[in-house]
């Protein structure tokens, strides 16, 4: 899957190649060593001069080609003739563009919004089921005529699961942009789906691949997709019950995903990877939890990050509830302060699982 970061798959491969690894390191490390004065590094180029280029040549593209697309959002890219009237790409209506920081420079990146969908975001820390098509592309002049060749290295047109925390930054940012669709399961066991975002990304190198490349993908080449966000599911990498998107930053933030993921503890794993998030020794899992009867059972709950609207009346537990803050009320016959509804519903509460000074038991 060449939209996976290559970070995640050096981590998949490092355990099977370790000792051929450490035998070719070896290896050139001692040649490495011996004294030469011609022998140099091959180092990656600035990030900022390629940026220059593959800015230029993604606007150029856009600027010489059209788009044509089906029912089902099926893109493609067309060379506009000489005297042609179609309108390029850089200038539909449906272009758009974000600016990331990343390297210690502003990237641009264009995506074409063909369809937002009718679902819900997914964020960068969601999974997303996603289905696409990537391709290069080279211009080349001969006898002063410039025509543009499309190169396709990888073509998905049954969508496939992604963690978008684990694919090539320009996909994290861009993804997100567009809402899921909804699916109807079919008697012969098939799915359709319909609604679906749907879109197009240009990526500049170095939200991408860079100088790494590939057989079919040259290093310091923007690359375009074509894709559809069919459906996502929301992640909980840490399994404390709270849902990554909710860890990750402040979620009142809607910039959030744009800056570093908070560390509450400061013990260098954010709170989406950190199974206890303010660092006092107890499982975030267990500083949420609640005990409550049902049938005469006892059993355990999870409060929501956020409570709900309304309370249903069928449930044994009051589901306006989210995650209380350390509680307020009158101390009990234990000597520990009794809790008020606002402690579970205060919209500037700090939740109990990220405050060092709550600690179990809680009555």
């Amino acid at each position: 899957m060449k939209i996976v970061s290559c970070a995640h798959k050096i981590m998949e491969l490092m355990n099977s190649f370790f000792k051929i690894v450490l035998v070719v390191g070896l290896f050139f490390g001692f040649y490495a060593c011996q004294p030469d004065d011609e022998t140099s590094l091959l180092r990656d180029r600035p990030y900022g001069e390629v940026l220059v280029e593959d800015s230029t040549k993604i606007r150029e593209f856009m600027d010489t080609h059209y788009i044509t697309y089906d029912s089902d959002f099926n893109v493609t890219f067309t060379q506009i003739p000489n005297g042609g009237s179609q309108t390029p790409i850089s200038r539909m209506n449906e272009l758009d563009t974000i600016q990331r920081k990343f390297h210690d420079i502003t990237y641009v990146i264009y995506y074409l919004k063909l369809r937002e969908g009718s679902g819900q975001n997914p964020t960068r820390v969601d999974s997303s089921f996603v289905s696409y098509k990537g391709f290069v592309f080279n211009k080349t002049t001969t006898d002063n005529v410039t025509s543009f060749n499309q190169s396709v290295f990888e073509n998905k047109p049954f969508p496939i699961w992604f963690s978008l925390d684990e694919v090539i930054r320009g996909w994290a940012e861009v993804i997100p942009l567009f809402k899921a669709g909804n699916y109807v399961s079919q008697p012969d066991g098939s799915v359709s789906y319909n609604n679906y975002g749907a879109g197009v990304m240009f990526i500049p190198s170095g939200l991408a691949y860079f100088s790494s490349g590939s057989i079919s993908i040259p290093p310091y080449a923007p690359t375009v997709f074509t894709f559809k966000v069919h459906t996502l599911r929301r992640r909980d990498h840490d399994r404390d019950k709270i849902l990554s998107m909710y860890e990750y930053g402040n979620p009142s933030d809607a910039n959030r995903f744009t800056k570093e993921a908070i560390d509450t503890d400061g013990d260098g794993r954010p709170d989406y990877l950190d199974v206890d998030d303010d660092g006092d020794g107890f499982l975030t899992k267990n500083e949420i939890s609640f005990t409550y009867t049902e049938g005469g059972v006892t059993k355990t709950g999870y409060y929501p990050y956020f409570g709900a609207q309304t309370d249903n009346p069928s449930t044994p537990y009051n589901d306006t509830y989210g995650i209380p803050r350390k509680y307020t009320g009158p101390l009990n016959a234990n000597n520990k302060p009794s809790p008020l509804p606002v402690d579970f519903t205060d919209v500037n509460r700090i939740r109990r699982h990220l405050d060092n000074s709550a600690r179990p038991p809680f009555e």
